[in-house]
């Protein structure tokens, strides 16, 4: 923890605005670019907060449930040659369908009849279950929950932020990059000036 705050004020001394006569124009430079990059990245917080907001929302949409959206019928799991398909029943590793032919009747009276994912039957008995549908009377997932809802919401604003932040530093290490190169060609400069004077000297 000590390293992590030694590291902080150190950076923080790099790049804060001071009267260091021996700060060069370049770590000016680089300070200010510091500075743009930590803006952008709270900047992000905006962008962020829509994301989030447009995801609740649609979560807060999707997790509706009644006339015109996502219900919850009850359905009768019928042999697969009484509907008409008998290939549409694979079993998978554990000898479980992993899709089971049934026949649900929705809100309207009306009776349909198909071969469910298995997953989506919340089974009551051996051929009793119920099934949730869509607005067209198609088997559906079930309306996600207010905590999935928050999650998704947070992962999108988490997402954004965190692409922002990516995409500041490697800006900021791209320059950082030229600004050193440029400092090392001005040290070599100066030490190659340096040395012709001490020749000089010397003669």
């Amino acid at each position: 923890m000590r390293s992590i705050v030694r590291w902080v004020v150190s950076r923080l001394r790099r790049y804060l605005p001071d009267r260091n006569p021996l700060r060069r124009r370049s770590d000016r430079v680089e300070a200010a670019l510091a500075a743009a990059a930590l803006a952008a990245v709270l900047f992000a917080a905006w962008p962020a907060a829509l994301a989030a907001r447009t995801v609740y929302d649609d979560g807060v949409a999707a997790e509706r449930v009644g006339p015109g959206t996502r219900q919850l019928v009850e359905a009768t799991l019928v042999e697969a040659t009484s509907i008409g398909d008998t290939s549409a029943v694979p079993a998978n590793g554990r000898g479980l369908p992993a899709a089971i032919p049934a026949r649900w009747t929705l809100p309207s009276g009306e009776v349909r009849a198909g071969v469910v994912p298995a997953a989506l039957l919340l089974r009551d008995g051996p051929a009793d279950a119920r099934l949730w549908v869509d607005a067209a009377g198609r088997p559906a997932a079930p309306p996600p929950q207010r905590a999935e809802t928050v999650t998704r919401a947070g992962l999108a604003a988490a997402g954004v932020v965190a692409s922002a932040a990516v995409l500041a530093w490697a800006c900021f290490a791209l320059a950082r990059h030229r600004l050193d190169r440029r400092r090392y060609r001005e040290w070599e400069a100066a030490w190659a000036a340096a040395d012709q004077r001490w020749r000089r000297h010397r003669i």
